[in-house]
């Protein structure tokens, strides 16, 4: 009996002592690996910053950078070549940067319409870029965004006797309605159809001379329905040369959009309608060759090419 006992005991014993062993071992590896991770992913962050660090040689530095909640960093860029299938949102998105801020960096007019090989420049972090003029002083700049003048000078390796023309002011940031209207995504298509004559100017239809055309032109059957581009309250229902039958709708930031041609009307003046709400029938009213939709748009009264602010 005492030797059976001696054995059990010794048998408990090293039982215990493994999951002590077992206990402290895991214990271990997942403090380790925690650790480790937390490194993996500093090593990490640091190789990504390095792509954008002015001393590496795969960048190109541009001046110099300004973000409040941090400590000034200089400004690089990457040069990026446009791809098939790429758009504003998955370059932006391949990057971490902000559509606008690519945009803006790059002066991109038409953004939904980017072309096949075209060189992208990729800041290393968001912002936008201030051209400096006689009504946009550094001063105005510095009192607009709340940056001292000799800050931003500084920041874009810049001193006070150098002619300045454009400097970058990081970590601005669009409202959700800016954002759209800068990315053209605020408007939506009015109709479908084929372009038969774009914004700008062309040879007149009726006349056949150089004229200016100041919206687009969208073909189609008699009775295809017309769309709202974009929310907003309707502020003219009727009829008026050249337009014929047309319809205005008042949207936010002062922009208006025009609807010509209308075979139909299928909304009352001073009704408040949603994006892709059926607003008329497309005709050939007013002073037209053939059924299709006149699309304008225009801001605080000045025309602009429906195109910079429209998905179609």
């Amino acid at each position: 009996m005492d030797k059976d006992y001696k054995n059990n005991f010794i048998i408990l014993y090293l039982v215990s002592a493994l999951t002590l062993f077992l206990m402290l071992f895991a214990i271990f590896s997942l403090g380790f690996f925690e650790n480790n991770n937390i490194l993996i992913k500093q090593r990490n962050l640091k190789s990504v910053k390095s792509l954008y660090d002015d001393n590496n040689s795969n960048s190109e530095g541009v001046g110099g950078a300004y973000t409040p909640d941090t400590i000034s960093a200089p400004l690089s860029h990457l040069d990026y070549y446009v791809k098939i299938g790429d758009s504003i949102h998955s370059i932006a998105g391949k990057f971490g940067i902000d559509e606008v801020t690519i945009i803006k960096y790059n002066n991109i007019a038409i953004p939904s319409k980017i072309v096949l090989g075209t060189k992208v420049m990729i800041p290393n972090q968001d912002g936008i870029v201030e051209n400096v003029t006689k009504n946009n002083t550094l001063e105005k700049i510095s009192d607009k965004y709340g940056v001292e003048k000799e800050e931003i000078l500084r920041v874009n390796n810049c001193d006070a006797s150098s002619d300045v023309k454009t400097v970058f002011i990081p970590g601005i940031h669009h409202d959700n309605i800016s954002k759209q209207l800068l990315l053209g995504e605020y408007f939506r298509r009015p109709c479908y159809g084929r372009f038969t004559s774009y914004f700008g100017y062309r040879k007149d239809p009726w006349t056949k001379l150089r004229s200016y055309h100041s919206g687009v032109d969208i073909a189609n059957s008699a009775g295809s329905y017309i769309y709202a581009a974009a929310p907003g309250k309707v502020i003219f229902v009727g009829s008026y040369w050249p337009l014929g039958n047309a319809i205005k709708i008042q949207h936010t930031s002062g922009y208006v959009s025009y609807y010509g041609h209308l075979s139909k009307f299928l909304v009352k003046n001073g009704t408040w309608v949603e994006a892709g709400r059926i607003i008329g029938l497309m005709g050939s009213t007013g002073r037209s060759t053939g059924s299709h939709l006149h699309f304008e748009v225009r801001r605080y009264g000045a025309i602009i090419n429906p195109m910079r602010v429209t998905v179609f």
